[in-house]
């Protein structure tokens, strides 16, 4: 291979079905003025037209390679590129992303000056499908704190020395939307991490791509996951995003998604009930709860329908078997929040219906099963968590403004 004298840069580029984007990805690979670059395009088995472009770089022989064959996703591909890897450095350029003009010669050069550095990163445009700009990466000089308030770091700007990659264990197969947030976290517990200001790379934004199509169904979820692995918390920034962007998923898909990821610490959870697989609840319906002392449940969040009868379900409320409350649930579609302070690790909570009807059991019509009403969530809740409820039910737009007020988590930087 010429340039000898010159480190090696593997280009690493995961491809599944993007015909339409894939071969600017590639001649903006070529259009590097750095003499010594291999680019290696792990494809998933695409149907789209994508190998026939693939195909036609083969003239570049062993500046160009690929493979196209079905894999576990992006996560599985990157990683089987950096086992094809013959570089020093790694960059890691998405199939629907694209270097700038100089910016392989400028990451380098900044590794060179900089021996100690494990990776650097630059800035990065936004563009949609016809290449014009949209914006900004908000991309800031590297800090553990940046990092953990956003990913401050855009993917495509980036290149990693390739043993520093290797030696973090390469990217987390388990996760398929922010690997790379949780990639920079692992590098920069035990390496330096570099940042020069100049513009590096555009990455793509449009309909289809992960970055907006599973933003929250999957990048929450997987965000909080990292964050907390990583931290033991999860930064107000990230929540705020989610909360100001998608407040149309409701005050219970957030509830159940928190409190998964102890968002809130280690708040109440239920541990089970006698409610029916049928959503039906006896007339005597208990719930086994646990409550760590430190952050105790305030109230219980009851989300059901009550067709049966054309009045209210009177209902008896016990705690550990102690008559605490009296509460009604109304007649059809109800969402109720029972006030029930309890403080005890292991405890039950009750409810003693005043009305009941018979059903046949779904599992076999033969047998009759006493019921009183449905129940579709139940929520028990800490007093942050409920205050959240209040909050999200009153101004779904307002409840990300009264979480950056309220909720203090405190890193493990």
């Amino acid at each position: 291979m010429k340039n000898q004298g010159l480190p090696l840069i593997s280009i690493i580029t995961p491809s599944f079905n993007q015909a339409s984007f894939i071969k600017q990805t590639i001649d903006s690979v070529l259009m590097q003025d750095y003499p010594n670059i291999e680019h290696i395009v792990v494809d998933g088995g695409s149907t789209d037209g994508t190998l026939e472009i693939l195909h036609s770089y083969r003239y570049l022989g062993e500046r160009f390679r690929f493979v196209s064959e079905q894999d576990r996703g992006q996560s599985d591909a990157i990683n089987k590129g950096l086992s094809m890897a013959r570089g020093e450095i790694i960059g890691w350029l998405n199939s629907d992303d694209t270097y700038l003009p100089g910016a392989v010669s400028k990451a380098m050069h900044a590794l060179t000056l900089n021996p100690a550095w494990s990776m650097v990163y630059g800035n990065a445009y936004h563009i949609n499908e016809q290449n014009k700009f949209i914006g900004v990466y908000p991309t800031k000089p590297f800090s553990r704190q940046s990092l953990f308030l956003f990913c401050i770091i855009c993917q495509p700007s980036a290149f990693v020395r390739k043993e520093v990659f290797q030696s973090v264990g390469g990217v987390d197969e388990s996760l398929h939307y922010c690997m790379d947030y949780d990639l920079w976290l692992r590098i920069s517990t035990t390496h330096q991490v570099g940042h020069i200001d100049d513009f590096l790379a555009a990455s793509r934004l449009h309909a289809a791509c992960k970055s907006i199509a599973l933003e929250v169904e999957l990048g929450l979820p997987e965000i909080l996951k990292t964050s907390i692995r990583h931290f033991g918390t999860v930064a107000n920034d990230w929540l705020y995003h989610f909360l100001t962007h998608y407040p149309q998923k409701g005050v219970h898909w957030f509830l159940d998604l928190f409190k998964a990821h102890h968002v809130f610490g280690n708040t109440p959870i239920l541990v089970d009930s006698n409610r029916y697989s049928s959503s039906w609840v006896p007339p005597r319906y208990r719930l086994s709860l646990f409550v760590d002392p430190l952050t105790p449940m305030q109230a219980l969040l009851i989300k059901g329908v009550n067709t049966l009868f054309s009045q209210p379900v009177h209902a008896h409320v016990l705690i550990n078997n102690v008559p605490v409350a009296y509460h009604v649930i109304p007649v059809g579609h109800f969402e109720t929040c029972i006030t029930l302070p309890v403080h005890e690790p292991n405890s039950t909570v009750e409810l003693i219906c005043s009305r009941q009807q018979l059903i046949s059991s779904p599992e076999d019509k033969s047998i009759l099963q006493p019921v009183s009403f449905q129940v579709q969530h139940v929520f028990p809740l800490s007093a942050q968590e409920q205050q959240f409820y209040m909050q999200f039910i009153k101004n779904p737009q307002q409840v990300a403004g009264w979480l950056l007020k309220n909720r203090h988590p405190v890193p493990a930087l």
